[in-house]
């Protein structure tokens, strides 16, 4: 009987390897897909210098791997039981992600002679990320809808954590990556303003779903 019970402790242990796959795949969905910090990744690339919209992305992965710890550490639901604490955490995101909108659609044109404009800095990355509302909302979901150890949610926290550590960094170089392709083919400065205008606009349209529900 003892070593049956071992046994069947030793099973709860293992990890859910067919699980795994599904919460990539649903990693990617929720944290890859076109939101407001991928999206202002992808136009930080098409606006401004890469290597300047470097330091921005470094901040928006600090803050989603901030975000990432807090929600499986029972952060979300703390947050949400404080008054008004949604309000004010969707209304910090909002403002900061009108700030990001209005420095991509004033950026210079990627024709405009040699004239290269600093993009947002990593302060900037990291504050939008903590606020943004669709993090928290992806990561909660994702928390909440697998078990890759079952039975021991320590382990699973921890293997959760470190998948979403490695989807965030696949997932973000990709769209800034992108957006700096976009940024080498705009050689025309009416094109290159015409899609910062476009991005920006798609940033402010992005957290809007998230803002209807927390405020």
């Amino acid at each position: 009987m003892q070593y049956l019970n071992k046994a069947d402790a030793f099973r709860e242990r293992q990890l859910a390897f067919g699980d795994v796959w599904a919460f990539i795949a649903a990693g990617f969905v929720l944290v890859g897909s076109p939101g407001p910090a991928t999206l202002s990744l992808a136009a930080a690339g098409a606006a401004f210098d890469t290597r300047t919209a470097r330091i921005y992305l470094f901040g928006i992965m600090t803050g989603a791997a901030l975000v990432v710890i807090g929600v499986a550490g029972g952060l979300l639901t703390a947050i949400l039981s404080i008054p008004y604490a949604a309000g004010f955490l969707g209304t910090i995101s909002f403002a900061y992600l009108l700030y990001l909108a209005y420095r991509i659609a004033t950026a210079p044109p990627s024709g405009a002679g040699s004239v290269v404009a600093a993009a947002p800095g990593f302060m900037t990355g990291l504050v939008f990320n903590l606020s943004n509302p669709k993090a928290y909302a992806a990561f909660a979901a994702l928390f909440a809808s697998f078990d890759l150890f079952p039975g021991v949610p320590f382990y699973a926290a921890v293997a959760e954590v470190l998948i979403c550590f490695a989807i965030l960094v696949i997932a973000d170089f990709a769209w800034l990556f992108t957006g700096s392709a976009l940024r080498r083919h705009l050689h025309d400065p009416r094109k290159s303003r015409f899609i910062n205008v476009i991005f920006a606009v798609l940033l402010i349209i992005s957290v809007i779903p998230a803002l209807t529900v927390l405020l």
